[in-house]
């Protein structure tokens, strides 16, 4: 959870960034980006050097890594280097990532459970990410944004420390499992199934990256409103991806149909109704529910495929990192064009979650007429 909190951490605190370092707030926030960019990129090189390490220590290493790049953020104020640490810090939580859903797969009772066990592993992650924001925006308004940065690093030390204690060992993978994990990326279907993923995140993203505008502007909540709805956020994301992770293991596909259809509508709800508290409240919460949480689905859908080895896994994390760069890039642009009105990354969001289901239901066609046949 904590090494993926730094993923929307700048966004919590843009104005105070930008003030300080004196660049505007959309340089601030391309920081999210270049941070995505990093795990796209980054994370899938650290994962193949680590690839025939044992588990526990190639992410315990990732993860004292990241408590250093965490702590030398504040330590040159100047807006490159600040990029620069992201870039680093993406690249480590990427690789994190990837390592902590081999490792949740390597602790499941039996194929069956990797499902179940990987979204209890999904779960820390996708609350880690969403829980970056309001927290960085509740200290950075409190102790100034460098703080922020303190805090989460010294935050994953001890997790480095309890986790070196209390993690199980397991067995570094064989040289044949290692040479098939990298052999299944070669699978056209595995790819397909990448694209369902980056649509999904890239719409969850292209949505939530602008929750503060939106609440604070649009709907007119306050900093400490705002503060409390994106944790209450957090909170569902982490119920939601439970919950889809008892079903993610049979019914995947139905699963991100359904995630899909909701997102669809209460993301055109906000956009429609931006400016409308109770809507606003109710529709972010749905999207709590039903945005990220499809992750596990996700997961299941490619394991199915191509396995839950690291590099198979890392990748599926790169795409869901370019899914949140894809997202966010794609409403800034949105945004730029029509008027800087945060109701235009809904809909931006929306039509997303479309191309997403639309390509989803392509696969499931393919697959019962090559049943059929």
């Amino acid at each position: 959870m904590v090494t993926v909190m730094s993923e929307l951490q700048v966004a919590g605190m843009m104005p105070a960034i930008a003030a300080d370092l004196k660049v505007t707030t959309g340089q601030v926030g391309a920081l999210v980006s270049v941070y995505a960019a990093g795990m796209a990129i980054g994370g899938p090189l650290f994962a193949w050097f680590l690839r025939h390490s044992p588990p526990k220590g190639a992410l315990l290493t990732i993860v004292a890594l990241y408590a250093i790049a965490q702590v030398l953020v504040p330590v040159i104020d100047a807006y490159w280097w600040v990029a620069l640490i992201r870039v680093i810090t993406g690249a480590l939580a990427g690789a994190s990532f990837g390592l902590s859903v081999t490792y949740g797969a390597l602790l499941a009772e039996s194929p069956q459970k990797i499902g179940e066990a990987v979204s209890i592993v999904l779960g820390g992650i996708m609350v880690g990410t969403v829980l970056g924001l309001p927290a960085s925006h509740f200290i950075a308004d409190r102790w100034g944004w460098q703080s922020s940065f303190y805090v989460l690093g010294g935050v994953t030390f001890l997790l480095f420390l309890a986790s070196l204690a209390i993690l199980p060992k397991r067995e570094a993978a064989t040289q044949d499992a290692a040479a098939q994990d990298m052999r299944n990326l070669r699978m056209p279907k595995l790819w397909a199934r990448y694209l369902v993923s980056l649509l999904t995140i890239g719409a969850a993203y292209a949505s939530f990256s602008y929750f503060t505008p939106l609440l604070e502007q649009s709907a007119g909540f306050s900093t400490n409103a705002t503060t409390i709805i994106l944790l209450a956020y957090g909170i569902c994301a982490y119920i939601g991806n439970l919950i889809v992770g008892k079903f993610a293991d049979k019914h995947a596909v139905a699963v991100l149909r359904i995630g899909h259809a909701l997102l669809f509508v209460s993301l055109t709800l906000l956009a429609a109704f931006g400016y409308v508290q109770p809507v606003v409240l109710v529709m972010v919460i749905v999207v709590g529910f039903v945005g990220v949480t499809m992750n596990p689905a996700l997961v299941t859908r490619v394991a199915e495929v191509g396995g839950a080895g690291t590099m198979v896994s890392t990748i599926h994390t790169a795409v869901i990192s370019a899914g949140v760069t894809l997202g966010s890039a794609v409403s800034a642009v949105t945004i730029s064009m029509f008027g800087g009105d945060p109701a235009i990354a809904m809909w931006t969001g929306a039509v997303l979650a479309i191309l997403a289901a639309l390509v989803l239901a392509a696969q499931s066609r393919t697959r019962q007429v090559a049943g059929a046949a």
